[in-house]
């Protein structure tokens, strides 16, 4: 740590040196002599100084949060020498508001004194929150001096995106071998009552119907439909974000796919993730606890990364997207790139829902209001309802504006009417 003269020591010698030139110049001695108390301020801001010493400590009140809670900081700083002002000042990064006390504070101390500094951070919006260490100023006698430096303390908190427990849940059409909650249309052993017919030797007597049985006259037996679990695959479009920072139609994106990872990893699922944008990455399909922090940690990361690339999802390898898996793409439908990209997949007769974010919302939120953003916004409307009602005939799309719940906007799903063969 370096000394170096503040401004006020530059404005000082400044004025001395004024004053000495009017003095020699109009031979007023008195001129002269007035710098005399500031010559002497000089050479005492400028004297030699014991190296100061300290240590400074910080503790966070968490390392995992959600959108809008807080988080508090404290720091705990001793003195090893007498420290007459010291100034520490955290810089706050991006979408971080302070919510109580300041993270500017000034400290007087003396050999072995001990002092904490704490305050409270708002997160509004889901990021990797970094905090690099304060910046530390140290002034001298009369502040005509100042010594700076950065305690380099890096420290990461995870923001995760802020979601609600989804009570309904698309339904995949097809399911995989393993126990789960999704009833198989195959026929086995299971709790879900399915058809009916006659006992055959091999049939076990906790299976016969009774009551068929006495009204037919003769054995009959219930098959069952075993619970099976599905594979899901949850897409989610970076090509492009419109609205302000935290409340973008990324954003909101995000956080649907986080409360969709979430249910379906509740009922036994296996949940993958895509990010389909400038860069295309990837999470491999997994159950558990473990996987759900592996795909919130994915998606804090997401942004938006520019490119004029198009990409192809047949570069994701077949273990990332099975073919008998339930895709959901979220996405606000505003590159055809993404667009060309899902319509692929539903050609491959993949069981696909695209969620269509809408982005006129977050669009207002940004434009200054007026008729003519009034006007524009329902015009926008409008033609996105007619573009949809084409893609239906291939795709299975689900309006959400964001904001409503994700539920109701899932309860409104209906399969695309495909177009019917003529006959021969």
């Amino acid at each position: 740590m370096s000394w170096h003269p503040t401004i006020l020591n530059v404005s000082f010698v400044t004025l001395v040196a004024w004053a000495v030139f009017l003095g020699a110049f109009t031979r007023r001695v008195e001129l002269i002599v007035v710098t005399v108390p500031l010559l002497v301020a000089v050479a005492i801001g400028r004297r030699a100084r014991p190296a100061p010493a300290w240590d400074l400590s910080r503790q966070l009140s968490a390392q995992r949060l959600v959108e809008d809670e807080r988080l508090r900081v404290t720091f705990t700083l001793r003195a090893h020498t007498d420290l007459p002002l010291i100034e520490f000042l955290e810089p706050l990064p991006p979408l971080v508001h302070l919510e109580r006390g300041r993270n500017h504070a000034f400290f007087s101390l003396r050999d072995g004194e001990q002092a904490e500094w704490s305050f409270e951070l708002r997160c509004s919006a889901r990021h990797q929150l970094r905090l690099g260490g304060p910046h530390v100023r140290l002034w001298g006698p009369l502040g005509l001096a100042a010594a700076e430096t950065r305690q380099r303390e890096p420290a990461t908190v995870a923001i995760y995106p802020r979601f609600t427990a989804l009570r309904r849940l698309p339904r995949p059409a097809r399911t995989q071998t393993f126990m789960g909650n999704h009833v198989s249309p195959a026929q086995g052993e299971g709790i879900e009552p399915g058809d009916i017919r006659p006992f055959v030797p091999g049939d076990q007597i906790r299976h016969v119907n009774w009551r068929a049985t006495l009204r037919l006259g003769g054995l009959h037996v219930t098959q069952h439909h075993p619970e099976r679990n599905a594979d899901v695959i949850l897409i989610v479009d970076t090509l492009s974000a419109v609205g302000p920072g935290g409340a973008t139609v990324l954003d909101a994106a995000v956080r649907g796919a986080a409360a969709l990872a979430a249910g379906y990893l509740a009922r036994k699922d296996r949940v993958g993730l895509i990010e389909y944008g400038g860069v295309l990455r990837w999470v491999r399909p997994g159950s558990g606890r473990a996987q759900l922090q592996r795909l919130l940690d994915t998606l804090i990361r997401m942004d938006v990364v520019f490119t004029y690339v198009t990409k192809d999802l047949d570069l994701v390898p077949a273990r990332i997207l099975p073919p008998q898996a339930l895709v959901i793409a979220f996405s606000p439908l505003l590159d055809l790139r993404f667009v060309k990209a899902v319509t692929d997949l539903a050609a491959r007769d993949v069981d696909l829902v695209v969620v269509a974010v809408s982005p006129i919302g977050p669009t207002r939120a940004v434009v200054p209001p007026s008729a003519v953003a009034d006007v524009a916004a329902r015009l926008w409307t409008l033609e996105r309802r007619a573009w949809f009602d084409k893609l239906r005939r291939g795709l299975t799309i689900v309006e959400w504006d964001g904001v409503e719940p994700l539920d109701l906007a899932l309860a409104s799903r209906r399969r695309p009417r495909r177009p019917r063969a003529l006959p021969a």
